[in-house]
């Protein structure tokens, strides 16, 4: 009995250990209420709303995880790892491998956790909207493109 607790106690101490070295190099993005381009190429979890869009989702491999779009009134196959939607009220899923998302369009928020890249364009818009990268403060989006690293 001593050794099972002594055996239940160790591998309560060890998980929480593993759980934060297996996520050290994760990093985060959020996007509210974005106008313009947004443009994010990562290896992790996406997931968000646009209000009117275009959606372009390159998935390499389609055995690496998922991709959910619902809300599209047009779905267009541009190969066999890319594919626009067109709609308005989308919203979309890419679960796990290494996805690229390119969102043109309004009322665009998302959260991303994982390691990537993303590129920003508000449109000379107005209040374009913010983000916020590595749990940062939240910034406009900057009215040029650029480009920006989070995680890893």
């Amino acid at each position: 009995m001593r050794r099972l607790l002594t055996l239940c106690a160790l591998v309560g101490l060890a998980i929480p250990a593993a759980v934060q070295a297996a996520t050290a190099a994760d990093g985060t993005l959020a996007v509210k209420n974005a106008t313009g381009l947004v443009m994010v190429a990562a290896n992790g979890v996406i997931i968000g709303h646009a209000d009117k869009a275009r959606i372009t989702i390159t998935d390499a491999d389609h055995t690496d995880g998922r991709v959910i779009v619902l809300g599209s009134d047009r779905k267009v196959l541009l190969g066999p790892t890319k594919t626009v939607y067109y709609g308005d009220d989308m919203r979309f899923k890419l679960l796990g491998g290494d996805n690229t998302l390119f969102i043109r369009g309004s009322g665009i928020s998302l959260s991303a956790v994982g390691e990537g890249k993303v590129s920003l364009n508000g449109a000379d818009v107005l209040n374009a909207g913010k983000f916020s990268i590595d749990d940062g403060p939240f910034r406009p989006l900057p009215d040029v493109y650029q480009t920006f690293s989070f995680g890893g």
